[in-house]
């Protein structure tokens, strides 16, 4: 367990950048930035594959068992939910309750804790944890999926990659400052202060 959660500003604390991930502008780069770690991921999934796959013994059946555009629509409403849970969980673990939402409008879910101050090192692990968790997770669970499931799996992997753009972006900007820094999550971005 981490140390005891943060829950008021110092006196001294300046804010010292406020990001809004759903402003127009950002979100539009976002999505087509999203591409990259879509495209790491399927690279990675496939390399892993490609070494699995002669060690596991082949699982029945071999289709999925719903059409196409069914399984591409269940990949995406199980991803969804989990990686905002798995953030909530991580928000737990600092020490602060999780509260989820959506905005439809700009088309995202997420997961915050109201008015809840993160140290810089403990809001890392809460915007990486979908991608570090469900990605390890399903790759284990490649292990035992049966091989019509194996392609709609690793989907989800791209899928969550994709969709982490934002944690991603968030991790991006906290690195530029040092470890001392708090922040403060948002529904819809983030705000860093240090100490004045």
């Amino acid at each position: 367990m981490p140390k005891s959660p943060i829950t008021e500003l110092p006196p001294d604390a300046v804010e010292v950048e406020h990001v809004v991930l759903t402003e127009p502008r950002l979100l539009l780069r976002l999505n087509f930035l999203g591409i990259i770690p879509m495209v790491a991921a399927l690279v990675i999934m496939a390399l892993y594959w490609s070494l699995i796959a002669p060690l596991r013994p082949s699982i029945p059946p071999e289709r999925a068992p719903l059409p196409d555009l069914l399984m591409i629509v269940l990949i995406f409403v199980t991803v969804l939910p989990i990686h905002e849970l798995l953030h909530g969980a991580a928000i737990a673990w600092v020490g602060h309750k999780p509260r989820y939402g959506m905005k439809l409008d700009k088309g995202v879910l997420y997961a915050t804790a109201d008015m809840a101050l993160f140290r810089r090192d403990e809001y890392l692990i809460i915007a990486l944890a979908p991608l570090v968790g469900i990605t390890l997770g399903i790759m284990l669970l490649l292990w035992i999926a049966p091989n019509g499931w194996v392609y709609w799996l690793s989907l989800g992997v791209i899928l969550n990659a994709g969709g982490a753009i934002g944690d991603l972006y968030a991790v991006g900007s906290l690195l530029k400052y040092p470890r001392s820094v708090i922040v403060r999550d948002e529904e819809d971005g983030f705000r860093i202060w240090r100490r004045g």
